[in-house]
């Protein structure tokens, strides 16, 4: 039996279906974030130079600034900045931009009661540089490329094409660098990857730059390091961590090199690759044998195509066969680089073999994958391992990175 609804009935009804809608839509559907309690909710025009926050914005122009939080399951977070002439732009935020500004306010505060704590902003750029061209990378990640146009004990003044006069605190400054022919073809956003002094393994004729170093894990078993000694000479050692192998039966290998740069796209370099084998047959005994080389590298540090000749030596006598290395490195995107590096014995029991791959890039870590390949020059048969990396290093840089 149905209910009898009555006109009473259905008003009631109606009434508190209009009261509960009304309710839910009086229910915000954001919130304030406060990014620090240093700042609190609004940022102003003067807490934003005096924290160097939000470089995209000209501090002629910008009036407030607060971060508004939807309250919705992903929580996201959008940046509501309010400009002197009256507009609003809303800016998405990640939480690692946002983690990024506080700890840009929080340093910045510590520099403020600490300033002995403070970088020598002096040393970064001298008084005659004002009228060249710059590209600025700031603590918080953020890069631009514009034109010195103001040289202030604490600030600098740049002129970008498309964000105006930009004013940037001098502490906030990561790395200054004078834009070249090879600067300009990366884009700003896209982070220093090292100076190209490897494909994988092989050398390439560019150099580790003074003070620089890596240190390297290849296919788990063997860690290396290198270290620029100078912007033309650096020193290498790579070693075996067989497991289960006394330290004596380990292998051992150091790599010099020396190079030169020619022009703005040419670089030349020598090097050698001496390895240490063990002889398992009689305790503290081992042989040496290397191979030394001489390599021209035309491009960049992100794109540069190889080439090189290499004899190899073993118990005082140099061989007669040369060894040819051609390869090069194409940066695809800010994190991707495909390479290849490829042998040549020039022997006719010989043949063509080498690696082929990618490289991931971080801003201190490279991830190398690389499939290897074997042509006989008989032809009898090849052998590849097509897309399944047989090669695989894990690279940390440290030291300089500047260029």
């Amino acid at each position: 039996m149905l209910p009898i609804r009555t006109p009473f009935h259905v008003l009631f009804l109606v009434l508190a279906a209009l009261i509960s809608s009304k309710v839910h839509a009086q229910q915000p559907a954001t919130k304030p974030l406060i990014v620090s309690p240093i700042v609190g909710a609004v940022i102003d025009a003067d807490e934003k130079v005096a924290y160097g926050l939000f470089p995209a914005f000209s501090a002629n122009d910008f009036q407030e600034a607060r971060f508004i939080q939807r309250l919705t399951a992903d929580s996201s977070v959008t940046l509501q900045v309010q400009l002197r002439d009256g507009r609003t732009v809303l800016r998405p935020y990640s939480p690692a931009e946002l983690a990024a500004v506080r700890q840009t306010i929080e340093d910045r505060q510590q520099l403020a009661t600490h300033p002995s704590a403070a970088t020598s902003a002096s040393s970064v750029t001298p008084a005659d540089s004002v009228g060249r061209r710059f590209r600025v990378t700031l603590r918080t990640g953020t890069a631009f490329d514009g034109k010195l146009t103001a040289h202030q004990p604490q600030q600098l003044e740049f002129l970008t094409v498309d964000l105006g006069t930009v004013s940037v605190e001098r502490s906030n400054i990561l790395r200054l660098q004078e834009l070249t022919t090879e600067l300009v073809q990366r884009p700003a956003n896209w982070m220093d990857i090292g100076n190209g002094n490897r494909l994988f393994f092989a050398p390439t004729a560019r150099n580790l730059r003074r003070g620089e170093g890596t240190l390297q894990d290849i296919t788990l078993y063997f860690v290396g390091a290198n270290y620029g000694i100078t912007d033309n000479f650096s020193m290498g050692a790579i070693v075996s961590v067989l497991p289960g192998v006394p330290l004596r039966y380990q292998f051992l290998a150091l790599t010099p090199k020396f190079s030169a740069r020619i022009s703005e796209n040419w670089h030349a370099g020598a090097g050698v690759l001496y390895l240490r084998i063990p002889d398992f047959d009689q305790d503290n005994k081992a042989s040496g044998v290397g191979l030394a080389y001489g390599v021209a590298t035309y491009g960049s540090a992100d794109n540069n195509f190889t080439v090189g000749l290499g004899y190899g030596f073993a118990g005082g006598e140099i061989g007669s066969t040369p060894v040819l290395q051609v390869g090069g490195q194409r940066r695809m995107s800010r994190r991707v680089s495909l390479i290849t590096e490829n042998y040549i014995i020039a022997n006719s029991n010989s043949g063509l073999g080498g690696l082929y791959g990618a490289k991931i890039n971080w801003q201190r870590t490279s991830l190398g994958l690389g499939a290897v390949y074997f042509l006989p020059f008989d032809g009898s048969y090849a052998f590849s391992t097509y897309v399944i990396p047989a090669y695989i290093d894990f690279t940390f840089r440290f030291g300089n990175s500047k260029r």
